[in-house]
């Protein structure tokens, strides 16, 4: 059975045979840690509730089809196709597939009431780290299937899978399945894979066809992409650690999306816009806002590239954080969040101001953003190169607060970036390059204190 073309961006797909949908579901073609997600996903198809493919664009409609097959959803997948494909006469049946990221805003809030009406059944693909648009998002948060790209595998998994992939091309050859030497193996897992698994099972391919049939495939059989050498290459080498420069780079996308959109809508209304004064003017404010929330993050993110080598010398915390609740005031006053300040204006620390002054900016920014309206932040500088921030929210805020802030059990430097909003990742990575870190101590009762330790300064009575 082959795909059929379904009318405007809509292609039909057949299912999977249901040993190769089994198989795609578990490892080594899935990490063990995905388990759990693929399960819950094949569950979801009984109940019409959509799942996010949180995996490598290359996978999604593999992984699609295999679910689509293994949840036993009866006929074809359909694949959506372009920002706006029609979802007229859906079977209701049936499953659907597409990449979320790519869809117009209207297709966007067109698909979420096919995700209300619970037919057909909805796949949505993203990037890992990556969000599905706003009419999506709450829709597509409570089941998900994760997958890292491959170059961010074990080495176990990636050379598992090598030897899975060479068994099944083996089987279909009719031949023996062979062996890889252990400077292959090696190889293969120093790559850095940027077509992902399609890559792996395309250069095994090759070799396969031109290594000998009565020996293993060595290094030499394998044609690797320059492309894939370098990603390597970087992945290795010092600076900024890779995973700390994906998960900002997310998180900037994930910041401005919410603007882009905006200003995308008042684009593609323009015309509608233009006979009616009271939504040309709102429209307008909203761009407005948009713009200029879009270049203060991006000017945010320019600062922090502008900052130099630190230095370390004696510093005064308490004029420091003046200018910062000077600059922070509008965002504080706009959410009716009231300051206390406790302890010395003589506390001091050793290390850069500069760097100092743009941690607890963004620190102070984005609690401003996440504590709820008239609460109070309570600031803290009893002891030398301790910066105490303690606030309260409660219910569902507090909970999604911890989550934001990574977690972290009492004691423990905030680890894992992934989770946190661009204003802390930011006050984290400017911290550390300071010498100095933020710790989360969660209290009972419902506050949370973030500490902000920085390097001690060398002078008497300190």
């Amino acid at each position: 059975m082959l795909a059929r073309a379904e009318g405007r961006g809509r292609v039909a797909l057949p299912p999977l045979p249901a040993g190769r949908a089994e198989a795609l579901l578990a490892p080594p073609w899935i990490p063990p840690a995905a388990l759990d997600g693929a399960r819950l996903a094949r569950a979801a198809a009984r109940f019409g509730v959509p799942v996010r493919l949180a995996v490598p664009a290359a996978l999604q409609l593999p992984l699609a089809r295999a679910l689509h097959t293994a949840a036993g959803r009866g006929g074809r997948l359909t694949v959506l196709v372009g920002r706006r494909p029609s979802l007229a006469g859906l079977a209701p049946e049936g499953s659907l597939y597409l990449d979320a990221g790519s869809l117009a805003p209207e297709a966007a809030l067109a698909l979420a009431a096919a995700c209300d009406d619970g037919a057909p059944w909805v796949l949505a693909g993203v990037e890992p780290g990556g969000a599905p648009p706003p009419p999506l998002l709450s829709r597509l948060t409570a089941i998900a299937l994760e997958v890292p790209p491959l170059a961010r595998r074990g080495a176990e998994e990636i050379g598992a899978l090598a030897d899975a992939i060479l068994e099944r091309l083996a089987a279909r050859g009719g031949r023996a399945t062979p062996a890889l030497a252990p400077a292959a193996t090696a190889r293969l897992i120093a790559h850095g894979w940027p077509g992902d698994v399609p890559e792996l099972e395309a250069v095994l391919a090759r070799a396969l066809l031109v290594a000998p049939e009565d020996g293993p495939i060595a290094a030499e059989h394998l044609v690797l992409t320059a492309a894939g050498e370098a990603t390597a290459a970087d992945t290795r080498a010092g600076g900024a650690p890779p995973a700390q420069l994906e998960a900002l780079l997310t998180e900037l996308a994930h910041e401005l999306r919410n603007p882009l959109v905006t200003v995308k809508t008042f684009a593609e209304h323009l015309p509608e816009l233009l006979d009616d004064a009271e939504l040309r003017a709102r429209f307008a404010t909203l761009t407005r806002e948009a713009i200029a929330r879009m270049d203060g993050l991006l000017e945010n993110v320019l600062g922090f590239a502008r900052l130099a080598c630190p230095t370390r010398g004696a510093v005064e915390l308490g004029p420091i954080l003046d200018g910062v609740l000077a600059d922070v005031a509008p965002e504080l006053e706009g959410r009716a969040v009231q300051v206390r300040r406790t302890g010395t204006t003589a506390a001091r620390c050793a290390t850069d101001p500069t760097y100092v002054a743009y941690a607890l900016r963004n620190l102070f920014a984005g609690i401003a953003r996440e504590v709820p309206p008239r609460e109070e932040v309570a600031l803290d500088t009893s002891a030398n190169g301790i910066v105490r921030v303690r606030f309260r929210a409660g219910g569902a805020d507090l909970g999604r607060l911890r989550r934001l802030l990574g977690g972290t059990p009492v004691g423990e430097a905030l680890g894992d970036p992934t989770l946190l909003p661009l204003a802390f990742t930011l006050a984290r990575a400017a911290l550390a390059r300071a010498g100095g870190g933020l710790e989360l101590v969660p209290e009972v009762g419902g506050a949370t204190t973030v500490v902000v330790r920085l390097p001690l300064a060398e002078t008497r009575g300190d």
